[in-house]
């Protein structure tokens, strides 16, 4: 036996370290997976603002169509103004609606053309339709329905030549992650309906 090797053993250390390049890399890990985190995070509340716009505009075509459905068929046929006492399609764009505060940057456009002609009459390539935006806020006429010298007064042309009219509204805006978005509804209205 040696003598050296008996005394001069070394003995192990009861405490033990990292390295540094162990650190490092433990350190890159969690920030890789904080980012990752933050970047789900934006993009959740990205889809909810979405989503709160696509019920907004949801709510405000619902609500301009009821708007219509309370009208007369010679009102929503109109291209003038008919005032507070028997409001036309021109009244119901120019007063904004309840939901429309959420979207951003709106186009509001609402076209009342011919669906079915009337018996003997020959009806027109036109429609009314108006737009609404931050350039016009009270809406402006971009096409107008002629009106017919052989209707009774005081009857738009689009009422007089046809017995079915379709109104369309289309919303345009922008996203919260710059998209442009659109929705749109549709709806045929007849002579005899709720306001005539």
């Amino acid at each position: 036996m040696r003598m050296s090797s008996l005394f001069c053993k070394t003995q192990r250390s009861s405490e033990s370290a990292f390295t540094l390049a162990e650190v490092l890399i433990a350190a890159a890990v969690c920030v890789l997976f904080g980012a990752a985190a933050f970047a789900t995070n934006q993009r959740l509340l990205i889809a909810l603002k979405s989503q709160k716009e696509t019920t907004a505009a949801s709510m405000m075509l619902q609500e301009r169509m009821e708007a219509f459905r309370a009208i007369a068929y010679s009102s929503v046929a109109s291209n003038q103004s008919g005032g507070s006492q028997n409001p036309t399609a021109v009244d119901i764009l120019q007063t904004p609606s309840i939901s429309e505060a959420a979207l951003g940057n709106l186009t509001e456009t609402i076209t009342v053309s011919g669906y079915l002609l009337a018996s003997g009459k020959t009806g027109s390539t036109h429609t009314n339709q108006w737009v609404r935006n931050s350039q016009y806020p009270t809406g402006n006429g971009t096409d107008t329905y002629p009106n017919d010298a052989s209707c009774p007064p005081n009857t738009p042309g689009l009422a007089c030549d046809y017995d079915l009219v379709t109104v369309d509204i289309l919303l345009k805006w922008t996203g919260p992650d710059a998209r442009p978005r659109i929705r749109d509804l549709s709806a045929i209205f007849g002579k005899g309906n709720i306001g005539q």
